[in-house]
């Protein structure tokens, strides 16, 4: 017994002193990668508790790394998020509007015209909405290719003029900086919202990055999409006048919508495996009775794969209408 609990001891105490390392190196790392020398830290806990177990007692380790890793938690908490850097050029310009009732006008609405995915014409505009004028809404998923469970998750918006505009919740990268979800745990990247055109936004995912992309109808009233759809603009202001970190777990794309989700939704929206892994957020959806249950999982999801018509309509001006066109009739039936 007493040989199991030292095991479980050792165990802890690696632990701890493996979070203090990588909250040291990660926690406000930018372009420059990881803080190793700062991470050097968490060696000298390690030896700190190595020198109370043999003194003292496992309890003595134990309350050293503790107290390590609180003041180290602590002095985490200090390192705040920019409002201002070197943002990587597509991620530039961070939305936001202005709001009279029911009408919205965005400012900063990206239109970025690719030829690869790191070869682009850059272009933002203003334009006005009116959530009185809202069609539907579009769930977006993006699972990423070789990554199990791992996805990007979207909203597009749809108006009666044919306008579509897609709101997509991302990490603010600086310039060099590249996306790392172990980063993402510790406080090293900024949250944006991320509104563009479906030229963009879409066309970006189906087309260059040829990743798999399902285009959901959203069945809700047009009443809770106009909600929807405020709520999601209220949030984007609020991060540009107060910027908050990414987290992968608790703060992140999926877990956004979901926030957005259930502030006009009837039912309460369970936080598991599908929230986590967002490939498998449209199971959720489906449960949820908010995309097409008409036919099994795997049939909607052929459904609303729109890969091959995406990459028909690549660059051409109706783009949304023409990867919606089949869905619309394959979702009536015969």
């Amino acid at each position: 017994m007493r040989s199991v609990s030292r095991v479980i001891t050792a165990l802890v105490l690696v632990s701890g002193v493996a979070w203090a390392a990588l909250a040291l190196a990660l926690t406000g790392a930018g372009p420059e990668g990881a803080h190793v020398p700062r991470a050097v830290g968490a060696a000298v806990l390690a030896a700190g508790a190595v020198a109370a177990w043999r003194r003292h007692s496992q309890w003595a380790a134990l309350a050293v790394v503790g107290v390590g890793c609180v003041g180290i938690w602590g002095w985490t908490q200090t390192v705040r998020p920019a409002a201002r850097a070197d943002w990587a050029p597509d991620l530039a310009r961070s939305a936001r509007a202005d709001v009279a009732g029911t009408r919205v006008t965005l400012y900063d609405v990206r239109d970025f015209r690719y030829r690869s995915t790191s070869d682009w014409d850059a272009a933002w505009y203003s334009a006005t909405y009116d959530a009185k004028d809202l069609t539907g809404a579009w769930f977006i998923v993006e699972p990423f290719s070789g990554v199990w469970g791992a996805a990007h998750t979207m909203v597009s918006f749809g108006f009666a003029d044919g306008r579509y505009l897609v709101f997509s919740v991302e990490v603010r990268r600086e310039k060099g900086e590249t996306f790392s979800a172990l980063g993402g745990l510790f406080r090293q990247f900024e949250l944006t919202y991320v509104v563009g055109d479906e030229r963009d936004l879409v066309q970006l995912r189906s087309n260059h990055r040829k990743d798999d992309v399902y285009l959901y109808p959203v069945d809700a009233s047009k009443e809770r999409i106009a909600s929807f759809f405020l709520d999601m603009v209220a949030r984007m202001n609020a991060l540009h006048e107060r910027p908050e970190f990414y987290d992968t777990l608790t703060n992140n794309c999926t877990t956004n919508l979901v926030r957005h989700l259930e502030k006009v939704s009837q039912r309460q929206v369970p936080y598991d495996h599908r929230t986590l892994l967002p490939a498998f957020s449209d199971a959720l959806a489906y449960e949820l009775e908010l995309i097409d249950r008409d036919a099994p999982l795997e049939e909607v999801r052929q459904r609303y794969h729109i890969n091959a018509r995406a990459q028909a309509a690549e660059g051409r001006p109706d783009f949304s209408r023409r990867i919606r066109e089949p869905l619309a009739s394959a979702a009536a039936g015969p």
